[in-house]
């Protein structure tokens, strides 16, 4: 609930400390399961070269990830997904 942001283009979730395999894995679930269209945006690092995956899903897809994920959070989190 508490680690990604909100943009007025979409929701970034921070994926940093997955691996590549698994953010794809996690991006499959939401594109089959529920219907969402997220991408990977890549995150460099502030120090160093590493890069992290991170999932974007669209501001059109607001409206279906608020129904998913709603019952679930905890009120004071409603920000982030502009609720």
């Amino acid at each position: 609930m508490c680690d990604g942001s909100v943009h007025p283009s979409g929701l970034v979730l921070c994926t940093d400390s997955f691996s590549v395999p698994d953010v794809v894995r996690l991006m499959n679930v939401l594109r089959i399961r529920y219907g969402l269209s997220p991408s990977i945006h890549w995150k460099k690092a502030t120090k160093g070269d590493s890069v992290s995956a991170r999932i974007y899903i669209p501001a059109g897809d607001m409206s279906t990830l608020r129904f998913i994920v709603l019952p679930y959070m905890h009120p004071s989190m409603y920000y982030k997904i502009k609720a």
